[in-house]
């Protein structure tokens, strides 16, 4: 098979290099939108815990412990 038959068979370079530019750009655009969403998920974790420990009771260990120090309650 003749060299200009083999060209005529195959893309040319330009089109893989469009093809690759695209690609490159996509690849950018989702790891922006990973780390976006990787933050979004930090936050709303950070705010599910604060909320959590929010609606715990909050106990105060030191007043309720007597001058012998004995934490058992009668």
């Amino acid at each position: 098979m003749s060299p200009e038959a083999l060209d005529a068979c195959f893309p040319s370079a330009r089109y893989f290099q469009v093809h690759f530019e695209y690609l490159h750009e996509t690849i950018s655009e989702l790891k922006q939108q990973v780390t976006q969403a990787n933050q979004q998920i930090a936050e709303l974790q950070q705010q599910l815990q604060a909320h959590s420990l929010g609606e715990m009771p909050t106990v105060n260990y030191a007043a309720d412990t007597n001058s012998t120090g004995n934490l058992r309650q009668s």
